[in-house]
């Protein structure tokens, strides 16, 4: 009895110190040795904006912490010295006497940003969509996480199962079709309710679709395309994302997303894009073009807000350190802000 008092106790004092749960962090890990040494952190938690944040590891230090309109947010700037090492760094979230201890990990880059190549005109471009060109991995087609839960290849608007597998299965295919780049419709999680399997409505910016495979599937893909003088290019969406993502569900701020009072007054793209060339144009054209949304399943980003456009870049740079891609489609480029993409496009080369 006094055991089991004691460590009621000791369960109640372990509660009284901590933070509210920490749901994700992203990006989950991040690499030395990058041009620009400023990262953000987007902090994911309920109420997780009450904290005050500290951190401690040799070369990083801590540029300023954003609490953004919505409390379940937290953005931490950091910069990292140009000699810091690989290593896990300490943050410590402390909301009154509570606290709670993450640490944060720094990798070491593989690869140089001169040592990678690119693709050019010289490359014969392959674009496929990986759901519909083979299935490797019969296990993966049906998933009761995600939406629709069942891959049904009698439906034209469902999934039908195919996957990263099915094309490591067929990368000798392409050599004998004297293919040198392959460039998939985006791969990334479209937990969407219905016709998602073109990959255009992200949910998740730093992880694969289940459906298609996992984050080292996809690296593993890529590494056995280059064994084959493969390329591999990466469609990215700046312009928008699916309407199932978390940002929608809880704005982390208004200005996070163009036109936010959607529900009551709907603003759908012109999908004219004359205005970008027209000096003749009115304000209003191009506004409407611009961040009118494509359709009330696809919210449109605000890449305006520095934040938002921090954010992306970030992934750019992420996906090509981790996974080693080649190069970048950038999906709907007209669409999303100009001064934003040609920040992307300079941070890039």
């Amino acid at each position: 009895m006094r055991k089991a008092f004691l460590t009621f106790i000791l369960f109640v004092v372990i509660t009284m110190n901590a933070v509210g749960k920490i749901d994700k962090i992203e990006p989950s890990f991040w690499y030395i040795g990058m041009k620009n040494p400023k990262l953000q952190l987007m902090v994911y938690g309920k109420n997780i904006a009450s904290s005050d944040v500290t951190v401690r590891y040799p070369g990083v230090h801590l540029s300023s912490v954003i609490k953004l309109e919505s409390p379940n947010y937290l953005l931490i700037y950091l910069t990292l010295d140009k000699e810091v090492e690989a290593g896990k760094v300490e943050l410590t979230f402390t909301q009154g006497k509570k606290k709670d201890i993450q640490f944060y990990e720094l990798k070491q880059r593989t690869k140089k940003g001169n040592e990678r190549i690119g693709f050019d005109a010289s490359d014969v471009l392959y674009m496929l969509m990986p759901d519909r060109f083979a299935n490797g991995n019969p296990e993966n087609d049906n998933n009761k996480t995600l939406s629709p839960s069942i891959a049904d290849r009698k439906d034209p608007n469902a999934r039908h199962g195919g996957d990263l597998a099915g094309i490591e299965k067929h990368l000798d295919y392409f050599n004998e079709l004297g293919v040198t780049a392959l460039w998939f419709t985006p791969v990334l999680e479209n937990n969407m309710n219905g016709g998602s399997y073109h990959g255009y409505a992200t949910t998740n910016y730093y992880k694969v679709d289940p459906r298609l495979g996992s984050n080292d599937e996809y690296k593993t893909l890529i590494e056995k395309a280059h064994d084959k003088g493969l390329k591999i290019v990466m469609d990215m969406i700046f312009n928008h994302c699916g309407d199932q993502h978390p940002w929608l569900k809880d704005m982390p701020s208004r200005d996070w997303f163009n036109h936010p009072d959607y529900e009551k007054n709907f603003v759908q793209t012109s999908f004219k894009l004359t205005p970008h060339v027209d000096p003749y144009a009115s304000s209003q054209d191009f506004s409407v073009m611009n961040d009118g949304w494509f359709v009330r399943s696809m919210p449109d980003l605000n890449q305006r807000n520095p934040h938002v456009i921090r954010y992306l870049i970030q992934n750019s740079f992420w996906w090509i350190e981790y996974a080693g891609i080649d190069g970048i489609r950038m999906d709907t480029y007209p669409y999303a802000d100009f001064n934003a993409m040609a920040e992307w496009m300079k941070e890039l080369n």
